[in-house]
């Protein structure tokens, strides 16, 4: 009878922790909640005679991109934020890119975050002369895989510290960006290599 009690005994504990462990409301599973990683481009270009430095809404984005669950790559891919495709397999779930990696049953995608998409704690602003650190200028949410790489292209946007507006800016030639500014009399130039870094966005 003391055995019998004791099993039963332990068999009560078990359940009670299996119960508190799916019950307990820090542990966000993504399996269970269908929450989505959210990866943010960090930036910061190196300018001359310029105030301000953002990308359109309209730009293509050329990353790399990475399987979630290996190191497999694949490099150059284009990300259109205007040009959305119904993933397969799914209820309803728009991507501005998806791709299948080798050996994988479900397609991977990615979804350019804008606007009201955003989280309510993260902000996407232009670079100005005044930045000393890298600045948030993009959003996506990811699943099966996460951007590790941007390869910038343009067209992109300068204001100079004249006022003139430049909207064809960008490095398809392979060379730095460069003007002259006339109602300021300064040298533009833009750096095509741009220090960045994409990090995993976390609410506080």
């Amino acid at each position: 009878e003391d055995r019998s009690t004791c099993s039963l005994s332990l068999g009560w504990t078990v359940l009670w922790c299996i119960v508190a462990v799916l019950a307990c409301p820090f542990t966000q599973r993504p399996w269970s909640s269908g929450i989505m990683p959210i990866f943010v481009l960090y930036a910061k270009a190196e300018m001359e005679g310029i105030a301000k430095f953002w990308v359109p809404d309209d730009t293509v984005w050329t990353f790399d991109v990475k399987q979630g669950a290996s190191s497999e790559e694949r490099k150059g891919v284009e990300i259109d934020p205007n040009e959305f495709n119904e993933v397969p397999n799914t209820k309803n779930t728009t991507a501005n890119f998806m791709l299948k990696f080798e050996g994988d049953k479900q397609f991977s995608y990615l979804k350019v975050l804008r606007g009201e998409e955003l989280p309510k704690k993260l902000e996407l602003r232009p670079q100005t002369a005044d930045d000393a650190e890298m600045v948030p200028i993009f959003a996506c949410e990811c699943r099966g895989m996460e951007p590790v790489r941007w390869h910038p292209l343009g067209p992109y946007c300068v204001d100079a510290v004249g006022g003139t507006h430049y909207d064809e800016v960008g490095f398809k030639d392979g060379d730095d960006w460069a003007d002259y500014e006339e109602k300021s009399g300064e040298a533009l130039m833009l750096n095509k290599t741009i220090p960045h870094e994409f990090r995993l966005f976390k609410a506080k």
